[in-house]
């Protein structure tokens, strides 16, 4: 029986964990970058995963050979650009939920002691207009995001203190859980001791995942009953 003595703190990634854009988005950061420099980008060398929207514009513009002051100059046009294309491109259609988050989602949602949020690079523009498509965005009603921090490690503090403000509940260590795809998402929260839980559903296997040490692996989200065990234990 889940009692109040298993408060947990529920954090989502989104990308490769609740959703897949198929590419899209990826696409349309690279031609947001593109046209800002008009000219071809390091975008399509880049390894997207697990960083911060911030962090990944710095990156490929030094990667680019663009001094900071270009940077700053460009940054907000940039991202303007990337959520127009974004709110263009991505439909219902497109966007595809991952294997058993909407019915994860919706048993987390029956459970009162769960206090579901997001933590993501992406920044709140674009984590809300990818998860509206497919109609995911109802079930989180905030979290920490890309324009919160630059690095992501700097993200779960945020997340605890922003559901602290909601619930009034002190969330800490085990208490906290971190759901992605990636080793960032699985290491992010390290220093604060929050139980990790990886998920294959991205650009990792589940090899990969488990060789950064989590709490627990899963293949997917599909099954409810050990993902609860996972969380509440």
């Amino acid at each position: 029986m889940i009692t109040k003595q298993h408060l947990r703190l529920i954090l989502f990634d989104i990308d490769g964990t609740l959703i897949s854009t198929n590419g899209i988005a990826r696409a349309a950061f690279t031609e947001a970058i593109d046209e800002a420099l008009q000219r071809e980008s390091a975008a399509r060398e880049y390894d997207f995963a697990g960083k911060t929207d911030m962090q990944i514009y710095q990156d490929i513009m030094e990667q680019s050979e663009v001094d900071a002051d270009t940077q700053a100059r460009l940054r907000e046009r940039t991202f303007d650009v990337f959520f127009s294309k974004l709110e263009q491109r991505l439909t219902r259609e497109n966007v595809t939920v991952l294997p058993g988050v909407r019915e994860l989602l919706a048993a987390l949602a029956e459970e009162q002691v769960a206090t579901v949020a997001l933590l993501t690079g992406n920044m709140l523009r674009g984590a809300r207009i990818k998860l509206t498509p497919p109609e995911l965005l109802p079930h989180f009603a905030f979290g920490a995001f890309g324009n919160d921090a630059f690095h992501r490690h700097e993200l779960p503090a945020i997340a605890v203190e922003r559901a602290y403000d909601r619930t009034g509940a002190t969330f800490k260590a085990k208490d906290i859980v971190i759901i992605g795809d990636t080793p960032h998402d699985i290491d992010c929260g390290r220093h604060l001791n929050v139980r990790s839980i990886g998920v294959a559903t991205g650009g990792y296997s589940y090899e990969q995942l488990a060789s950064h040490k989590p709490d627990h692996v899963f293949a997917d989200l599909t099954d409810i009953d050990r993902l609860f065990d996972a969380f509440f234990d």
